[in-house]
């Protein structure tokens, strides 16, 4: 099998004060010996978050004009294509975002055909402050658009949490993200091992979650159907929904059945960003749509409606 010469990529989001910088600093220090750069983003003009990294890295980036998630796409591209540049690729290259960003359009942007050639993503880590996320939740949408786009869910600083507010967060997170994995810290110390897991099967993961009271908005709907979309109307009408509710739908992902093809298409989006791209065939599944949607106060009746004109009976 050929080797993956792609550079890694790991982007490290949460509200502020959760810890992002505390656990970067624990997972360079598991990655000592390669070649690590960091892309450091603070939204002000000096970069304090920079001077806390104290672990070795072979070069940090520091991006402090604007939200590395908005007014900054160019800036990150160019970073991006300027580290190829160098005599020698880094092996891994960490993303930390600035506490209100919308991290969405960074992923969107690392999942484009001319930066996949060159970088892979290979987890988006969500630090949260287990004392305060539910009143963040409350106050600001950017926490919950985090919290959609993360692989992992890391809690942390849990430790004036008893078992039962643990269990409870848990199930809250959960709920709010089903494809993540979450795990816990107490202060910032994170095994590399908890941010590489497998993907979870999206309608099993969804089925999994236990329902519980919501404390919050943020909710998920799964649309499942053994009909065929019609590629283009699909585009057209996530493409539309998604721009013009960004406050409302932070998150799609799933797989697909598309007219006139016998392989299942994999349904990204994030940001302001749709990715829509063959993964392969069905196996021994039986071929059937499966996609989650992530977002504030989303039904289900809407979403079967907004997905209607692109089905094809």
């Amino acid at each position: 099998m050929e080797r993956d010469e792609r550079v890694k990529v790991y982007i490290l989001t949460g509200f502020l004060g959760a810890g992002k910088t505390t656990v970067l600093n624990s997972l360079l220090q598991q990655f000592v010996g390669h070649n690590n750069i960091v892309i450091e983003n603070e939204f002000g003009k000096v970069n304090i978050d920079a001077s806390l990294i104290t672990e070795k890295i072979d070069q940090l980036y520091e991006l402090t004009s604007g939200c590395i998630c908005c007014s900054l796409d160019n800036d990150l591209l160019e970073v991006l294509g300027t580290i190829l540049q160098k005599e020698e690729r880094p092996e891994h290259v960490f993303i930390e975002t600035t506490g209100i960003a919308d991290v969405g359009n960074i992923i969107g942007m690392l999942l484009m055909p001319e930066v996949q050639r060159h970088y892979t993503l290979v987890s988006t880590i969500c630090i949260v402050d287990a004392e305060n996320i539910f009143e963040r939740l409350q106050q600001v949408p950017e926490a919950g658009k985090q919290l959609s786009c993360a692989d992992v869910i890391i809690i942390n600083k849990i430790k004036h949490l008893d078992i039962p507010q643990l269990i409870y967060l848990s199930q809250q997170l959960e709920q709010m993200n089903p494809l993540a994995f979450i795990t816990t810290s107490e202060d910032g110390t994170v095994l590399l091992k908890t941010i590489e897991f497998p993907e979870k099967p999206i309608a099993a993961a969804v089925a999994a979650v236990a329902p519980v009271k919501h404390p919050h908005k943020v909710n998920t709907v799964l649309f499942e159907s053994p009909e065929v979309f019609d590629l283009n109307m699909l585009v057209f009408v996530l493409d539309f929904h998604f721009n013009a509710y960004p406050d409302q739908l932070y998150r799609i992902k799933g797989y697909i059945r598309v007219k006139d093809s016998q392989e299942r298409m994999l349904v990204q989006s994030t940001g302001k960003y749709l990715h829509i791209q063959p993964a392969g065939g069905w196996g021994s599944a039986t071929p059937a749509s499966a996609l989650v949607f992530i977002g504030r106060e989303l039904k289900t009746a809407t979403i079967q409606r907004i997905l209607a004109p692109a089905l094809k009976k």
